[in-house]
């Protein structure tokens, strides 16, 4: 059994332990070790959290001081954590350098990693706690890695509910307030209204947010909700028949909002608005896009039917287009069905990009000429007999030639 520092202080970046096994492993592929420490500081991946990073010092002989000093860049008789996991309460420190057995080490965890986490991890709490009391649910699922922290719950929510637990938890913050955590006793467990996902045994671990949120949690937290800086939930959505809400807390939250302030201010610019009116600018441009569409569409659409009627009494006709939506393509195809019993094809784009093609006929197979041209050119597509479309990576001169000895004209 590992013991486990994190469990008590949280904030404790640096221990010395002795190194209880060592086994070679593979890890990602590549040569790794297993090591076993008597106690550890570092998290394991548990509990949908991704576990810490950091290095282990060989201790000089006889020293038994902490690595308070060690700078975490440095290569010079250190050993990198890859990964950390824990099973029946041993914790294993996967590295990339072996240790020999009773060999006394330093452990130095990633501290902004850590403190990150302790943010998002806290923010969770205030978040969930505020969703189980207010609206009566349950989060049923959590993650939190570098990218992204989300949170399923067995509800849904209006958009003003979103609003409402997004203050009500900004609230606990700003009362900056201590976090308490404890391990009650088994008589004591009982008298507690907790949450957790499951039935536990043995030392229940519980971490308390007075008047927010109480929760069976083995992960590290902050000691004062201030710390946690901000709680931002930046999107929900229906998943599962409930929920799922991403949060960003604290640093996070921070860069999140920084970016998407320099996107508004580039929007600005763009649009020659002040922030306060590109909304209506963006929706001012918006209209005239749709307006050019709608007229490129029309124009689009009495090209091709121009085109169609240049070729129209040719056996085979072909339509060649450099632009076209794949409506009108369909639609100069089937202009074209209706006046002879070939093949009818349409390719639209140019040589260097490729071209999208349907081609159609009331009585021949689509899908023997289709087959035919993958033999010869590379084709993406596929259809039924009297019509198939795709595309296909070839030149307009090679395509031609292809129809000619094929007998197709």
């Amino acid at each position: 059994m590992t013991v486990l520092l994190y469990d008590r202080d949280a904030y404790k970046t640096d221990f010395i332990a002795s190194v209880f096994s060592c086994e070679p492993i593979k890890y990602s592929g590549k040569d790794a070790f297993d090591i076993v420490l008597d106690q550890t500081a570092f998290f394991p991946e548990q509990g949908g959290q991704d576990c810490d990073s950091g290095k282990l010092f060989i201790c000089g002989e006889g020293k038994d001081a902490a690595c308070s000093d060690k700078d975490d860049t440095e290569d010079v008789n250190s050993i990198n954590v890859l990964h950390v996991s824990i099973k029946s309460d041993v914790v294993h420190h996967i590295c990339d350098i072996p240790v020999a057995a009773c060999t006394k080490v330093c452990g130095k965890i990633c501290w902004e990693q850590r403190f990150d986490r302790m943010q998002q991890h806290s923010g969770e709490h205030l978040v969930s706690g505020t969703v189980h009391r207010f609206f009566g649910a349950d989060n049923v699922g959590f993650h939190l890695s570098a990218r992204e922290v989300t949170l399923d719950f067995n509800t849904t929510f209006e958009e003003n509910d979103i609003a409402f637990i997004e203050d009500t938890v900004n609230r606990a913050i700003y009362e900056n307030f201590e976090t308490h955590i404890f391990f009650p006793s088994a008589d004591e467990l009982k008298t507690l209204d907790y949450r957790s996902k499951k039935e536990l045994t043995g030392q229940v671990r519980i971490v308390e947010y007075p008047g927010y949120d109480m929760c069976a949690c083995c992960a590290p937290h902050v000691k004062r909700t201030g710390e946690i800086g901000s709680i931002r939930i930046v999107a929900a959505e229906h998943f599962k028949g409930g929920t799922r809400m991403w949060i960003e807390c604290g640093k996070r939250s921070l860069i999140s909002a920084r970016a998407q302030l320099n996107d508004t201010r580039a929007i600005s610019r763009i649009t020659s608005a002040k922030i306060s009116e590109i909304v209506p600018a963006v929706e001012k441009i918006s209209d005239a896009l749709k307006d050019a569409r709608f007229k490129l569409v029309k124009f689009e659409r009495d090209s091709i039917l121009a085109l169609a009627d240049e070729v129209r009494a040719e056996k085979n006709p072909i339509i060649w287009i450099d632009a076209c939506d794949q409506d009108n393509l369909r639609l100069g195809v089937n202009t074209l069905v209706s006046g002879t019993d070939g093949y009818c094809s349409a390719f639209c784009g140019n040589d260097d990009d490729g071209y999208r093609f349907i081609i159609a006929s009331s009585s021949k197979d689509c899908r023997a000429l289709i087959n035919s041209m993958k033999s010869a050119f590379e084709i993406r597509g596929g259809g039924s007999p009297d019509m198939v479309q795709g595309t296909i990576k070839a030149k307009r001169s090679e395509i031609a030639v292809f129809y000619t000895e094929a007998g197709i004209e």
